[in-house]
């Protein structure tokens, strides 16, 4: 069986052409749809109890507020009883129409299917994510096209992998490339979003990024190790050659209050950034031993409460 996983967040004007679609694009196929409804606000979870109603392919999770995309994405994964697994947003960019093309893969042996993107989208937006995916690949070691979308296909191995990571900020999409397994890569049409702006703004993706840098890299505070350890040699270097000068070559020491200023100041932003990296540190640890839920149910329709061992 087929697991479509599609997380919704004010979708409420796509979702019923969106299942109708996946109906068709899947003819005789034996699947099932899970939604998981992350708190929208526009009467989203009026439509899907609809399509529940209609159909027993569709699974309905209603989370008891927004917790965000990928907390619906591990309710989706927890919830989910098929042999392989489609992941795809609700907005209709991601055509239910691909799907097969992306099931292709997985008879031939991959374990994960990913998409990339091809068409049109809004050049800042395709700015940030092309960086993003730049500084990710640095960081992991691994060739993470920058047109890479959220739209893929993987196996139940790679599911139950995903599940085993406890951790309360996860973030699946850099995770799919640090488990591993073999993957390959399809490009499919990426539909621009007709008359609905990105709930993805530039400061959503910021921090999505500095949430992955600080969850599969020590880099910040190395950078500043290495930031610290320059400004000593550097300021012995000055104190050295100031002295020499001084007592050899009669020059004057340096005189004035700017001089002062700037160096308090270049030793106390060093130091203020340097704590405010290891207070990000420090709470994500906090976070981790407080042991909160990812997230919350409200509601279940056409789905039973998963057992999964893993959960803490």
């Amino acid at each position: 069986m087929l697991s479509i996983l599609v997380p919704v967040y004010n979708n409420a004007d796509t979702l019923r052409e969106l299942a109708t679609r996946i109906a068709a694009a899947l003819p005789g196929m034996d699947y099932e749809v899970v939604f998981v409804n992350d708190g929208s606000l526009d009467g989203s979870a009026e439509v899907l109890q609809g399509l529940a109603r209609d159909n027993a392919r569709h699974k309905v999770i209603l989370l008891s507020r927004n917790f965000g995309q990928h907390p619906a994405i591990s309710a989706a994964l927890e919830h989910a009883r098929g042999d392989s697994f489609v992941l795809m947003d609700a907005d209709l960019q991601d055509r239910p129409e691909d799907i097969p093309a992306l099931l292709a893969p997985l008879s031939g042996g991959h374990e994960v299917v990913y998409s990339t993107m091809r068409g049109t989208g809004r050049r800042p937006q395709r700015l940030t994510s092309a960086l993003f995916h730049y500084v990710f690949s640095r960081i992991v070691g691994v060739d993470v096209p920058s047109d890479i979308g959220t739209f893929r296909a993987f196996s139940a191995r790679v599911r139950d992998a995903l599940l085993q990571f406890p951790e309360r900020r996860v973030l699946y999409g850099p995770l799919m490339f640090y488990i591993g397994f073999r993957s390959t890569f399809i490009e499919v049409e990426h539909v621009q979003r007709a008359g609905q702006a990105s709930s993805y703004t530039f400061g959503k993706r910021l921090a999505l990024a500095l949430n992955a840098l600080l969850s599969y890299t020590d880099l910040p505070h190395r950078i500043l190790l290495y930031l610290g350890v320059l400004l000593v040699l550097g300021s012995a270097l000055y104190g050295t050659i100031t002295i020499i000068g001084y007592l050899w070559l009669g020059m004057t020491l340096p005189q004035g209050l700017n001089l002062i200023v700037l160096l308090l100041f270049l030793v106390l932003g060093s130091l203020m950034a340097s704590v405010g990296i290891l207070g990000a540190y420090l709470f994500r640890v906090y976070e981790e031993v407080l042991r909160r839920p990812r997230y919350l149910v409200a509601g279940r329709i056409n789905v039973s409460a998963p057992e999964v061992p893993w959960r803490g």
